[in-house]
């Protein structure tokens, strides 16, 4: 029963008050000097606190010690809490007097003695190597996690002993109590944080530069990523992430490839895990098999991208694209060529004949160098008879005209387009008639006799009409020197000019514009020039789709692999693509090839039902549930469209929650070497019974 008192003072006579009552009657300014007062004592109580919560903590090791000493001397001692209870009673320190502070005795003694024991763990770790020092670090890791479990077991413990609880309510309130307390850090943190949230403004300008940092980790420079795709990349992290979570590198760079070929991905294929990965590709087939739309949402995600995949190499012109007609344009640009090169060179011998010296002859020594330079070569036995013959009537006396010159360099051209050692005979020939010096000897005056100014002008005349015709012949010889520097040019020019098979513009295509060499692309370039690549670009595209469905294929009913795609890619290689295509649209190559991998991979560890026949038996056994429930009364309703929704809810809609993909949760500290401290400190308290009760 609460003590009363009697106040004439209060005006009421004969009334009692209790003493909270009388306490509540106190001015404010006697309460907070009260309060003041009382700041000393409950310095004094924590320090109270604090010294017996080591010392019980203390007793796990020393009690044990106690007892065999106790045994062996025969000489009883006290236990270390009580010890340090008497040595707080000597030191004058406050004693708790009632049962709050009995309970908040007894979550601070837990308290400190799991804050040094905690304390202890971090000291013996630094000095420990290998496997020892990872577990005493493990042990002395998360201090507020376990000074929190160590208050919620004194403050359970407590409480229950206070409300008449035996031994065994007091260990369960404490068992519960420091779980509760351990567990109460981050439920708060959590609860603080999902308060926060709507009223946090997010940092895009930071959020971009984690992206930026965690697409480097996986080798993408985040200045190569188009605008576009970094603004919704942002978008799609701050959306499916928390902040401050850890991003997943790999994840965050696969969702970019897949924003930037418009297809839409799934958890699976951004974190290529089996598992996942097996659930997805099984879970599409069954949904495949069913009669029932709203599960064939993945199967029909699988081919909306198959055909987007395929549309994005249509978009870039491989619909456009035929290899035979890149071959044709390829050669009728080389046969253009040659064409307007040999109607220079013949209107430049036109203009040589028409001259008057133009059949004055020229100097005949080039013919000898010819031989020479067969013989050297070992080739003489290999030159035309035809042409020796020719050639030879000139070192004999006739005259080696212009007309001459011309007519050999034709019979030499005609003899080297038969190939061959006879072709390279005459090769070498017309090399060196090409580039000799056929400049005539100038006229002298004849032996003995006087020449008269009339001779002198008639001479004069007529080393003009040679030195007339020498510069037109030489123009014209430029001009078949230019003429054959671009029929020997490259392979190609030499292919298309060929009179046999490789000419064909069918093996052209193949072989220098889908098969080329990366230099000899750089050649078709240089024939068509930068901005004629269209045919041959479309080419390459129409390649690369026909390697990915296969060749006659529809775009329609097309299924886009992988593998060749990605095959057909590396074999044209990066260096005779960057002579054909831009910087974007080789990204957007590589990123098909490579979402089209994401799309089809089954990783080792995925178990995907590829035969498809336990997807049809499930799918035929969801059918016919279906229809067999449907016959009772309201079946559909109260057992198959549950069914269905939980189907679709916890298997589709999961697939398609990307948040788990791009973020990766750090692992959780066990909780377990959290309450490892706090239940030592209980378990010092406990080890001398009924020592340190109140």
């Amino acid at each position: 029963m609460a003590e009363t008192f009697t106040l004439k003072e209060l005006n009421a006579p004969g009334k009692t008050f209790t003493l909270t009552e009388l306490q509540k009657e106190q001015p404010a300014v006697v309460k907070a000097g009260s309060a003041i007062n009382e700041i000393p004592r409950q310095i004094g109580l924590t320090a109270r606190y604090g010294l017996e919560g080591l010392a019980n903590t203390a007793q796990i090791f020393t009690e044990p010690i106690r007892y065999l000493q106790d045994k062996i001397t025969g000489v009883p001692t006290r236990p270390l809490g009580q010890v340090a209870t008497s040595a707080a009673d000597w030191l004058g320190l406050p004693a708790p007097q009632n049962a709050t502070e009995r309970v908040v005795g007894d979550a601070s003694r837990l308290v400190a003695g799991a804050g040094g024991m905690a304390g202890g763990f971090g000291k013996l770790s630094q000095a420990a190597t290998g496997s020892t020092k990872a577990v005493l670090a493990q042990l002395a890791s998360n201090p507020t996690q376990q000074l929190s479990a160590a208050a919620g077991g004194g403050l359970f413990g407590g409480s229950s002993r206070e409300a008449g609880g035996g031994a065994g309510a007091q260990v369960g309130a404490t068992v519960l109590g420091t779980v509760l307390g351990g567990m109460a850090p981050g439920a708060l943190s959590g609860a603080a944080n999902a308060i926060k949230a709507p009223f946090i403004k997010p940092d895009t300008t930071k959020l971009e530069g984690r992206i930026s940092l965690a697409l480097k980790e996986a080798g993408t420079e985040w200045r190569d990523v188009p605008e576009a795709i970094r603004k919704q990349l942002v978008s799609d992290v701050q959306k499916a992430t928390k902040p401050g979570a850890n991003l997943n590198a790999d994840a965050i760079r696969r969702l970019a490839d897949f924003r930037m070929t418009g297809t839409a991905p799934t958890r699976g294929m951004l974190t290529l895990d089996p598992v996942q990965i097996t659930r997805e590709q099984n879970l599409a087939k069954i949904g495949a098999n069913t009669a029932e739309g709203e599960l064939q949402g993945l199967a029909r995600l699988q081919n909306q991208n198959n055909q987007k995949l395929i549309a994005n190499v249509n978009d870039l012109g491989a619909n456009r694209g035929d290899p035979l007609q890149a071959g044709e344009y390829l050669a009728g640009t080389v046969l253009g060529r040659q064409a307007a090169l040999r109607s220079a060179e013949q209107q430049a011998w036109d203009a040589a004949k028409n001259l008057p010296g133009y059949k004055m002859p020229l100097s005949g020594k080039v013919l000898s160098d010819v031989n020479q330079a067969l013989d050297a070569e070992g080739m003489m036995p290999f030159m035309s008879p035809t042409i020796s013959r020719y050639m030879e009537a000139f070192q004999t006396g006739q005259p080696f005209t212009p007309q001459a010159y011309r007519n050999l360099q034709s019979m030499l051209s005609r003899e080297m387009a038969k190939g061959g050692n006879e072709g390279a005979a005459a090769g070498l020939a017309a090399r060196i008639l090409r580039d000799a010096d056929l400049t005539p000897a100038g006229f002298a005056a004849q032996p003995g006799g006087v020449v008269t100014g009339q001779m002198a002008a008639a001479m004069r005349g007529v080393d003009g009409a040679a030195d007339d015709a020498v510069s037109a012949v030489n123009a014209a010889r430029s001009a078949t020197r230019q003429a054959y520097a671009f029929e020997e040019s490259s392979p190609i020019v030499r292919a298309v000019l060929s009179e046999s098979a490789a000419g064909d513009p069918q093996r052209i295509a193949s072989r220098f514009i889908i098969g080329g060499t990366p230099n000899e692309t750089r050649e078709v370039v240089n024939l068509l020039g930068d901005r004629n690549l269209a045919p041959v670009k479309n080419a390459v595209l129409a390649h690369l789709k026909e390697s990915a469905i296969g060749k006659g294929a529809a775009d329609e009913v097309g299924k886009f692999s992988q593998s060749a795609f990605n095959r057909a890619l590396a074999q044209i290689g990066e260096r005779k693509l960057s002579m054909l295509f831009t910087p974007e649209e080789i990204a957007q190559l590589q990123a098909n090839g490579r979402v089209a991998s994401y799309m089809q991979a089954q990783p080792v560890g995925s178990a995907v039902n590829n035969s498809n026949s336990g997807a049809l038996l499930m799918g035929a056994g969801y059918d016919w549930l279906k229809s067999a429930v449907s016959k009772i009364p309201a079946g559909q309703s109260l057992i198959i469209d549950p069914l269905r929704n939980i189907e679709v809810s916890l298997l589709q809609s999961q697939a398609q929650n990307l948040a788990p993909a791009l973020a990766t949760t750090a692992p959780r500290a066990p909780m377990a070497p959290s309450f490892i401290g706090p239940g030592l400190a209980a378990a010092g308290l406990l080890a001398a019974p009924g020592v340190n009760r109140p």
